[in-house]
């Protein structure tokens, strides 16, 4: 075709420069219109991607043959074009003869058309690497499963089969068949697809020893990848950050229980609270405090010790959990998560106040003997719950708040524990990352560990009470709203262990009046 363009004798500059034009833009179009038809007949036509199929020729190996015509017709035509068709000398000639500059702007047109074309033909050569990929994936499936199971059973390297399948059975015959430039793009898309499939098939309830082993293997995995998607040898090959999103979820899947709940109740401390302003939860008001003791009775006399100390003062505008319009709130002190501990902490309980929404506690509370490091490590907190006693019916739950440790005041500052600065917080109820990836860790792991058994027990109950609002629950049946409502007003000992006051008495004289 370039031959017998320069054998034309063209009968003037201008009918060249036509010819220049039209003969560009006709090859421009057939090459996209030859990618367009590929591209259709990829995504309509099974037998392109049916491995039933393809008995007659193996699939890497047609795919190798289309690929290289594209990179063919690609490189040797479309980016030859220029030179081929002269395009310089042809719009120089123009310039010359008509003493304008405006024609090189043909050529910037020109080299965009070509532009485009090759822009077609790359985005079909992507697009069989992804038909390619999506090939060998269910092929992948069956060898990552196994893994898994073999990693389960604590197997000697269990991903040297998979290992082998991908290297020997997809990547090689493709390394022989393509051109260099394009295997590089090929094997990244396989190794999206090997990444793909290792993370769909993650078993999520396995234990952390589990995710340790499989974290390590993949480190081998990840790094065979890096050196086959390289397109020089001596080049690093392109990042991937499936490969470091892959490699974070698993090591924080082989974090022990203990960890997760750090991060959980970090978290919890450094998430805003989901209210603005004041809501009808109510407020907590405390002071906390801890100073170090040198214990010199013990036999660990040169040891230093932690001694922290809760005051709780009182509560605010709490919600009315009673039907008729009133609370019983207590509120239970706790430090978390308890695994920190050598011995589990004592959970502290304040005593219960009778029909009131601004209930007045003010006692003090401490722990002694606590590890010295307790107060610098986040995500160690305090949980302090408010709870409405009910006679009867469990207890419900009005609203929490937590406290983290490496926050709260030394008592080296302060003459005594009065001196501390008092705190008001407005309590929470539900949980804005209630759903997180960490809570859903350790919920996973609720079947075989014990600790992460509590915890979901622990935060399911203060969840749940998110179904509740302003002291009405639309779940609970008639009979309980009954019993609710007789519980309130029965001021007398009815065989519940309560016994009334000079201020129950008054209460119901005033509700005999109203009657």
């Amino acid at each position: 075709l370039c031959q017998e363009w320069e054998a034309i004798d063209y009968p003037d500059i201008d009918i060249r420069y036509t010819a220049l034009i039209k003969l560009t833009n006709t090859i421009c179009e057939q090459c996209q219109h030859y990618a367009r038809r590929t591209a259709h007949k990829l995504l309509n036509d099974k037998s392109s991607t049916d491995l039933n199929c393809t008995q007659s020729l193996d699939v890497p190996k047609k795919l190798c043959i289309l690929v290289n015509d594209i990179e063919y017709v690609k490189q040797k035509l479309l980016s030859s074009l220029p030179c081929l068709l002269n395009f310089s000398s042809v719009i120089d000639n123009m310039i010359e003869h008509y003493d304008s500059p405006d024609f090189q702007q043909t050529k910037v047109t020109l080299e965009r058309l070509i532009s485009t074309a090759e822009h077609k033909m790359n985005n079909v050569i992507k697009l069989i690497f992804e038909c390619a990929s999506t090939l060998f994936y269910v092929s992948l499936k069956d060898k990552i499963s196994k893994y898994y199971e073999d990693e389960k059973h604590n197997k000697v390297d269990p991903m040297n089969d998979m290992n082998q399948h991908i290297d020997q059975e997809i990547l090689r015959k493709l390394y022989a068949g393509l051109e260099k430039v394009q295997y590089s793009r090929v094997a990244c898309a396989i190794r999206l697809k090997a990444l793909q499939c290792l993370r769909e098939l993650l078993p999520l309830q396995e234990s952390p020893d589990f995710y340790e082993r499989v974290l390590q293997s993949f480190g081998h995995l990840a790094l065979y990848f890096e050196r086959v998607c390289r397109e020089e040898q001596h080049i690093p090959g392109p990042s991937c950050e499936e490969i470091t999103t892959f490699r974070r979820t698993l090591q924080q899947f082989a974090l022990s229980t203990e960890q997760l709940q750090l991060i959980y109740f970090r978290e919890i401390t450094q998430t805003p609270s989901p209210y603005s302003c004041p809501t009808n939860n109510g407020v907590i008001v405390f002071r906390a405090a801890y100073e170090i003791v040198d214990d010199r009775i013990t036999i660990y006399a040169e040891n230093i010790y932690i001694c922290v100390l809760y005051e709780v003062f009182s509560c605010h505008h709490l919600p009315k959990m009673d039907h008729c319009g009133s609370s019983d709130p207590y509120v239970i002190l706790e430090l978390l998560p308890s695994r920190l501990y050598p011995k589990r902490p004592k959970e502290h309980k304040t005593i219960t106040i009778k029909r009131t929404l601004d209930p007045e506690f003010n006692q003090l509370f401490q722990w002694d003997y606590l590890p010295s490091d307790i107060v610098h490590t986040p995500g160690a907190v305090l949980r302090l719950s408010v709870w409405d006693k009910n006679m009867v019916l469990k207890d419900d739950f009005i609203g929490e708040c937590f406290v983290s440790l490496t926050n709260i005041e030394s008592l080296i500052n302060h003459a005594a524990t009065r001196d501390v600065p008092v705190s008001e917080v407005h309590l929470r109820r539900g949980d804005n990352i209630a759903q997180s990836t960490v809570y859903k860790l350790i919920r996973n792991r609720a079947k075989f560990d014990q600790e992460a058994a509590l915890f979901l027990k622990q935060r399911t109950r203060a969840m749940e009470s998110e179904n509740g609002s302003d002291g009405e629950n639309p779940s609970e049946s008639y009979s309980s709203t009954a019993l609710h409502s007789l519980c309130c007003l029965a001021p007398c000992d009815i065989g519940f262990g309560f016994h009334s006051t000079a201020s129950d008495q008054s209460y119901t004289d005033n509700i005999e009046e109203i009657n």
